[in-house]
């Protein structure tokens, strides 16, 4: 079984990820951990998708993140889609108070690599406004073009939905 969860920053998908591998036991790649391993070049982009290819290598796998440029490797092997969808309001202030509480306890994002920092800086400010300019359009379309057809998606809305969800999961 091959999963993926993407969405907007702040809604969830490392939350909903981490319960989804604790219930099945399939292993997890988040691609933000990933990611802010690198130094962000064009030969960290090169690595990136070379170890995105080299997960997917397993049976059975989980892989959370958005990374719009990379969907293309991962839609056509997921047999399912979860897409995670709240408010930009919503999703700002998640990414405000993880950002908070990181300062605070650094394991609370567990996931992240301990190279990772984040600075209340203009790269900080820049990254606030993807929330806003997150492309639902754009997201459906790359969903659309490279899903399986028996590929099952799920479009979460809200808490009864993520419920449902993982009970559905741990029928797996």
């Amino acid at each position: 079984m091959h999963i993926i969860i993407v969405g907007n920053s702040g809604t969830g998908k490392s939350t909903l990820s981490k319960k989804i591998a604790r219930i099945t036991g399939y292993p997890l790649m988040h691609l933000d951990s990933l990611w802010h391993m690198t130094d962000y070049s064009n030969t960290a982009k090169i690595w990136f998708d070379r170890q995105q290819k080299l997960f997917m290598n397993q049976v059975n796998w989980i892989i959370d993140g958005n990374y719009a440029r990379t969907m293309n490797l991962r839609i056509p092997q997921a047999d399912i889609i979860i897409w995670l969808k709240v408010s930009r309001i919503k999703s700002l202030f998640r990414v405000l108070k993880r950002s908070l509480l990181w300062r605070i306890d650094k394991s609370s994002r567990a996931e992240m690599p301990a190279q990772f920092s984040e600075h209340l800086d203009s790269d900080y400010l820049d990254f606030l406004r993807t929330i806003f300019a997150y492309d639902d359009d754009k997201i459906f379309g790359l969903i659309e073009k490279y899903k399986k057809d028996d590929a099952q998606i799920f479009i979460i809305t809200n808490t009864r939905a993520k419920r449902h969800l993982l009970k559905k999961m741990s029928r797996l």
